[in-house]
């Protein structure tokens, strides 16, 4: 029989041969050395190895195949969209009214608490009075300047505009005012007027002496000729011939003077009527430099009206938004409050939701605006009640510094929905809970998990200083 034969007879025949043809119970037989020796081995070891085995080579190419989701976690709380609103005093103040409580639900524009307006209703009163005055002097001098324009002896009727809401009292007030005004104006206009007609009278009583001088003293000349003549002949005295002299030398050293006189009248009448002038002038200048400081004095009080009557108004806080009243500050009537003091928060009740939340500096070249991420409520285990899907809708340029965690990014996220399913009842959400959200950043291999830590170390390992 060839090798081969007895090769293939002891294949087909291995069953019975070997260890396993000893059963145990011809073992029982043998020796107690013998069945020892001879009984065969438990079957389950060689299983259990195998069934590890089987088990390692699953997680090896488990591991070099299967991949798991990397994921970025950033802390955070339920903000609204809209954010919550502050309500605060523009002044300091005190309460003399508090209109609302703790968890009250309030419309928008609603009022809040009243403050007290006694001082900012008397400042008020007070630049109220002020402009209605200047409006009044500022009206005077206009009607002022449009009768001196008009350059007559009587006011212009209808020349004075009360301002509006002015009394029948202050009409007649202001009126008497003006013509007083004027009355003064025409005055010393008149005083001008008087020393000009004077001045013309005189010029004119002169001119007349200066025509009867020019008219006899041609005659004066011509009697001094004839006395001469005749003193040749002899035939009048040397007296006579002098007392002609005498008068002719006279009567031309009159009309010299009245000549000079003439020429200061003129002068007086110029000057005159340049001090007439000069008064209309000045006085319609003072006006108008009046009139401009009123016209800034106007504006400004008008200004300072408008702030006046916004900060009384304003005395009244009314809710910005309609939403729910939290963290009232104050509660007691009479209460002072400060300057920009934060009284209390409306926070908006039908909203949408959004999540603002703070990523690590480590994340945050992962992490952009679009991504979608899973809400897990703080407050609600998300195991019982699940996830809420968000959307980044925004991602902060640039980071803060935080004195736990460092450099931090702010980032927000747009809820799907505000409302989760707690013991078979929709629960809304509320502003302020405590989440956490997870971005999906990318995929990782298994293996990689185990193999990161040894390159590292290799890596790290291999340096010389």
């Amino acid at each position: 029989m060839s090798a081969w034969q007895t090769l293939k007879e002891a294949w087909q025949n291995r069953d019975t041969l070997g260890d396993a043809n000893h059963t145990r119970e011809l073992a029982e037989f043998l020796p107690a050395a013998l069945e020892i020796q001879e009984a065969p081995p438990n079957p389950l070891a060689r299983w259990l190895a195998w069934s590890l085995l089987t088990v390692v080579m699953i997680a090896i190419v488990w591991a070099l195949l299967g991949k798991v989701n990397i994921v970025a976690s950033a802390e955070g709380k339920i903000i609204p969209s809209s954010r919550v609103k502050q309500v605060q005093p523009l002044e300091k103040g005190l309460i003399r009214e508090l209109l609302v409580s703790e968890g009250q639900y309030v419309e928008k524009d609603q009022p809040l608490i009243e403050l007290d307006t006694t001082l900012t209703q008397a400042e008020k009163q007070r630049l109220a009075s002020e402009l209605y005055s200047a409006r009044w002097r500022l009206a005077v001098n206009t009607a002022m300047v449009s009768s001196i324009k008009s350059d007559t002896k009587e006011l212009k009727s209808n020349s004075l505009t009360a301002p509006v809401n002015a009394t029948e009292q202050d009409n007649v007030l202001y009126a008497n005012l003006l013509q007083q005004q004027w009355l003064q104006y025409q005055a010393q206009a008149q005083a001008l007027q008087s020393q000009l007609q004077r001045t013309l009278a005189e010029q004119s009583a002169t001119q007349e002496v200066i025509t009867k001088l020019e008219q006899t003293l041609p005659i004066a000349q011509k009697r001094v000729a004839n006395y001469e003549t005749l003193l040749g002949q002899d035939f009048v005295s040397e007296n006579d011939y002098l007392m002609a002299e005498q008068e002719r030398i006279q009567q031309a050293q009159d009309l010299a003077a009245e000549r000079q006189r003439l020429k200061q009248l003129r002068a007086s009448e110029s000057e005159v009527r340049e001090q007439m002038n000069l008064h209309r002038a000045q006085t319609s200048s003072a006006l108008f430099t009046e009139m401009a400081d009123l016209q800034r004095q106007i504006a400004s009080l008008e200004e300072e009206f408008t702030k006046a009557q916004d900060t009384n108004a304003k005395q009244i806080l009314y809710a910005p938004t309609a939403g729910r009243v939290q963290e009232l500050m104050v509660n007691t009537v009479g209460g002072v409050v400060t300057e920009a003091q934060q009284l209390m928060l409306i926070v908006p009740d039908e909203e949408q939701l959004e999540v603002e939340v703070f990523l690590e500096n480590k994340d945050i070249g992962f992490v952009s605006e679009g991504m979608t991420a899973e809400i897990k409520i703080h407050t609600f285990p998300f195991t019982k009640y699940g996830v809420i899907n968000a959307e980044v809708t925004n991602v902060s340029d640039d980071a803060t510094v935080d004195e736990q965690r460092g450099l931090i990014y702010r980032m927000q996220l747009k809820m799907a929905k505000n409302t989760l399913w707690v013991n078979k009842k929709e629960m809304r959400l509320q502003p302020g809970m405590a989440v956490t959200a997870e971005m999906q950043t990318g995929e990782r291999r298994i293996i990689e998990f185990f193999l990161a830590p040894l390159l590292r170390a290799s890596s790290e390992s291999i340096r010389e200083r």
